[in-house]
């Protein structure tokens, strides 16, 4: 069975050079699907914006609820190195990786957090603003100082440590998604070898539940009601599951990644003393 999930169109911008690899290849589609989630998430920045000006709606609770979560998660982590850089970065990246999992909602779209480059640049980007803070703070002599504690001989042990800890980041987000694709893949798979039976059950499903709502009191036949609620829900089996892997799964994935980030971000700034009383209070 041929995996289309595992295809990419591929360029090489350097061939010319002699630089042939798969290390300088190029994925056209997961950049067009990385833009396209970028403009959607610049697009519902500038609707956040228009709506927040006006009179109190929907959309502008949902966008200072948002807002406020991410400040509070900020300060309650890092305590007194909160700046609003850290809440800037961390719920960018959020919001980054979020829309780029939901784009795969849209149709010829597919998720670009299911190509591992994706997922490196997330966890490299991630890793790079960390170490940047951590030299910021500590200055580069403590910052080296810290690879060699609590013994020198543990040096090679840190650096593993914090190459382990973009790999893992990288891995972690990539296999999630990747792993949800593939199991959406699957069970597309298997109805298109049933489409005819499934079409039809589906058109019988669907005149059925008409003409129940229509003469039957469900709540007086609460068997009947419940039948016909797993009828429907294996009707839009489809529709749930990408809901599902694209929605709820990139929110997992998207919040997960930016905890991290912080979480990292707190050990590698804070001094000890300012965690021993935050452990305090």
């Amino acid at each position: 069975m041929n995996i289309s999930i595992f295809e990419y169109k591929v360029i090489k911008p350097l061939a010319k050079f002699g630089l042939t690899s798969k290390f300088w290849d190029i994925h056209l589609d997961t950049l067009i699907y990385t833009f396209a989630a970028m403009l959607l998430l610049f697009a519902a920045s500038l609707v956040g914006m228009h709506f927040i000006k006006k009179k109190i709606n929907v959309i502008s609770l949902l966008t200072e609820q948002a807002v406020d979560f991410f400040i509070n998660l900020c300060q309650e982590s890092l305590g007194s190195t909160f700046t609003f850089a850290h809440f800037a970065f961390v719920s960018s990246l959020f919001f980054f990786t979020l829309f780029n999992c939901l784009i795969g909602l849209f149709p010829y779209m597919e998720e670009s957090t299911k190509d591992l480059n994706t997922t490196l640049a997330l966890a490299l980007i991630s890793f790079l603003y960390v170490h940047y803070q951590r030299i910021k703070y500590k200055g580069f002599k403590n910052y080296l100082k810290e690879y060699t504690q609590p013994f020198i001989v543990l040096l090679p042990l840190n650096l593993i440590g914090e190459i382990a800890k973009v790999i893992s980041m990288s891995f972690r987000l990539f296999g999630n998604i990747l792993g949800g694709g593939i199991i959406f893949f699957i069970v597309v798979e298997v109805v298109r070898l049933y489409k005819i039976p499934f079409m039809i059950f589906t058109l019988i499903v669907l005149i059925l539940s008409v003409f129940v709502k229509m003469f039957i009191d469900l709540s007086k036949h609460k068997v009947l009601k419940k039948s016909l609620y797993v009828l429907l829900g294996v009707v839009f089996s489809l529709a749930g599951l990408q809901m599902f892997f694209g929605v709820f799964e990139g929110l997992v994935q998207a919040f997960v990644i930016a905890m991290l980030t912080i979480t990292y971000l707190a050990v590698g700034i804070q001094d000890e003393d300012d965690v021993v009383v935050k452990k305090e209070v």
